[in-house]
């Protein structure tokens, strides 16, 4: 909000929530008129509309990391489901659910 100068203007008249679910709830119940949530929990609500998405240059980038911890007991399955979460079918079903993968550790 400050980088679309919008801050100001819109402090006093906001309410916060303690995480990303509660705002949706907020907004879900009509207990607020709008909320800023992650797209991907606002794309799984069938009782919020999605006016706009902030560009992604006006904020850092929203990670999940995924990795295989040393030592694991079972190293091949652990790589076989992290080289699936990078693939192209995982990248689908990611997409249908508001997220973008990051290919190469980027």
């Amino acid at each position: 909000l400050q980088n679309l100068g919008l801050w100001e203007a819109l402090q006093d008249k906001m309410v916060t929530g303690k995480d990303v679910k509660q705002v949706l709830t907020y907004v879900e119940t009509g207990n607020a008129d709008a909320g800023f949530v992650y797209l991907s929990d606002a794309v799984n609500s069938d009782r919020v509309k999605i006016v706009t998405v902030l560009p992604a240059e006006l904020h850092e980038p929203i990670v999940y990391p995924a990795a295989v911890v040393k030592g694991a007991p079972h190293q091949e399955a652990a790589q076989a489901f992290l080289a699936y979460l990078n693939s192209d079918a995982a990248g689908e079903i990611f997409a249908k659910y508001g997220f973008k993968l990051a290919k190469g550790g980027e």
